[in-house]
């Protein structure tokens, strides 16, 4: 089962006092987790975005899709901009938390569920249900991702593609680092992230955290971190990163391994049974799957 959790400024919530708190979550919440997710509860708009947004505007401010695990489990985290609190002042968002066991993931890659039904616009009060489906999204499966890929206007989508599953790779082994995805588009960068998931084999995108959006891409803990180009502008300089990754301009392909330029091929033809088989040949713990090694039995 899956338990979700609601985060928002409110007037008066459960605790009685008034700011940002839990407003509503599943009953029967396993001890420790609302602890263990309040880290992760925040929101900073862009710095280019407006003060004072209407409702208009604040619909074209950047979602946040995280998923990272706490406690051992799964967490999977959508947070947006609401604007104005209950007193007025701008600085509000909502985040919606899913805390799940690994079982409701298995045959998921967590980045199928940026469009997933089960994320609510608002924050509710109350009991909230447990999840015990969690259902994918719209337009982010890989028949669909490949027809994308063929038109995404990247230039050379495929070499930018092989050189994220390598650096994606990389980090996954080292267990540190991270790559930035800059776009001003969060679709764009959510897309990205789907098809480097599933590029990887099973075990790798369940080790793949990432976040669609944050405005602190250099504290972030994710390894796979998206943000927008007047954050990026504003932080590149002084900036630790594995790899950052303008996905307007894209990246030439040289000097990508082996099994991420078959991984790209894959996409071109929109092979994906050839895209699975790579993925079980792929030993995450022992070989990396940049190592040649991974592919001696496809040749």
């Amino acid at each position: 089962m899956a338990w979700q959790l609601h985060y928002t400024s409110a007037r008066r919530g459960p605790t009685g006092r008034a700011g940002f708190q839990f407003v509503a979550e599943t009953p029967g919440l396993p001890d420790g987790v609302r602890a263990a997710v309040t880290p992760y509860m925040s929101y900073r708009p862009p710095p280019d975005a407006p003060l004072s947004p209407d409702d208009a505007e604040l619909d074209r401010f950047p979602v946040s899709l995280l998923y990272d695990r706490v406690d051992g489990r799964p967490l999977l985290l959508r947070c947006r901009y609401l604007g104005r609190d209950y007193s007025g002042r701008y600085g509000n968002f909502f985040a919606h938390a899913v805390v799940a066991d690994d079982d409701e993931l298995e045959g998921l890659r967590p980045a199928e569920l940026w469009h997933a039904p089960l994320w609510t616009p608002l924050p509710g009060d109350g009991d909230l249900g447990e999840l015990d489906d969690l259902a994918p999204g719209a337009a982010l499966d890989p028949e669909s991702l490949a027809a994308w890929l063929a038109g995404s206007g990247t230039p050379g989508a495929y070499g930018t593609l092989a050189r994220l599953v390598d650096a994606v790779a990389g980090v996954l082994g080292r267990g540190h680092g991270r790559i930035v995805l800059v776009a001003a588009d969060v679709e764009l960068i959510a897309r990205w992230i789907a098809v480097v998931s599933y590029s990887l084999p099973v075990a790798a995108a369940a080790r793949l955290s990432f976040t669609t959006y944050t405005a602190d891409p250099d504290g972030a803990a994710q390894r796979l971190v998206g943000t927008t180009p007047d954050v990026w502008n504003a932080v590149r300089h002084h900036a630790s990163h594995a790899l950052a990754v303008d996905l307007r301009a894209g990246l030439g392909g040289g000097g990508a391994s082996r099994f991420a330029r078959t991984v790209a091929a894959c996409w071109r033809d929109a092979d994906f049974p050839a895209l699975d088989a790579l993925g079980e040949l792929a030993l995450v713990d022992g070989a990396a799957p940049s190592d040649p090694a991974v592919l001696d039995g496809a040749a």
